[in-house]
């Protein structure tokens, strides 16, 4: 890998003005969790001169359709109701969205959900682009039922994340391809990482069907990053091996970058304010120690990048 020496003083100021590009990820739990995140991180680091300051405010639950089950405890995070919030503090170049797992709020096919779906959207792609911002899209990732199958609702109990349908991948797909049909128009551009771990499936979820795994969000992050057009010479899509995590300059990167993430951006996420009260006190570190925390941080990520 080619190695460039970024300097400290972009990385000990999270939030302040500079050439380097700023790009903010948004989506549900499974972009909060944001292992794939980490892993795109870590490439462009080890690989891109002019590596982007990369922000993760995935929020879980939440949706882009502004829709919630009847059984979900409390109406789910909708992300129109904090989106202006964040670009105002963030300001980002790129903005990258992951929606759709939450957003058919696990029923079956309906055009009225569709709907709701398509106009959340759309309205990212506007408010970002409204700021200047470049979008791309992810599609949401499978759902996997075929390998951790939940019971579907009894009769007359309803459709949600506890009873799903058991379509609901299917479901996931058509959303998943029309988000496929935006990329090039309009200045969107739009990524698929459902093959990969549709080849892997079962090795992506072992324990429940929404959310996968870390190895699952390594197949994410691997797919985005080929998706954005970055040679990266990995075969973890065909192999699904991870030939990344043979080098020791890479597992330590990676070890910092997550550091970094659940220092900073989770406290950046909670100031903002978001509408998830079980996030806010899982996270409860206050920015303005988060700032100070991050330091050392940023500082070994520097020093490891330079070597």
């Amino acid at each position: 890998m080619k190695k460039y020496l970024i300097p400290i003083l972009l990385l000990l100021i999270p939030i302040v003005g500079y050439a380097r590009e700023r790009w903010l990820f948004l989506g549900d739990s499974i972009t909060q969790a944001g292992y794939y995140v980490d892993y795109v991180e870590t490439w462009m680091l080890l690989n891109e001169e002019d590596a982007p300051e990369i922000i993760d405010l995935g929020l879980s639950s939440e949706t882009v359709s502004g829709l919630s089950e009847e059984n979900h405890p409390g109406h789910r995070p909708y992300v129109h109701n904090r989106l202006q919030s964040v670009l105002d503090r963030v300001k980002p170049d790129v903005v990258i969205a992951c929606y759709g797992m939450n957003c058919g709020i696990y029923h079956p096919f309906s055009k009225e959900r569709f709907t709701a779906y398509r106009k959340g959207i759309r309205k990212l792609v506007e408010d970002a682009q409204s700021i200047g911002a470049e979008v791309i899209l992810i599609t949401p990732p499978p759902y996997a039922g075929r390998v951790k199958p939940k019971a579907p609702p009894a009769e007359g109990e309803p459709y949600g994340y506890r009873t799903p349908s058991p379509d609901y991948n299917e479901v996931l797909g058509r959303y998943a391809k029309w988000i496929l049909s935006l990329d090039g128009k309009h200045g969107i551009r739009a990524v698929t990482v459902r093959p990969g771990i549709e080849r892997f499936m079962e090795a992506c979820y072992p324990k429940e069907p929404v959310h996968p795994n870390e190895y699952g969000h390594l197949l994410m992050g691997e797919a985005f990053l080929q998706g954005i057009g970055k040679k990266t010479g990995s075969s973890l899509l065909e192999s699904g091996d991870n030939d990344f995590a043979k080098n020791p300059q890479w597992t330590k990167l990676n070890q910092l970058v997550r550091k970094q993430r659940e220092t900073y951006d989770r406290a950046l996420l909670n100031d903002i304010g978001h509408g998830n009260p079980g996030v806010a006190k899982r996270f409860d570190t206050p920015l303005e120690e988060a700032k100070e925390l991050v330091k050392p941080i940023n500082k070994s990520i520097a020093e490891l990048v330079a070597e």
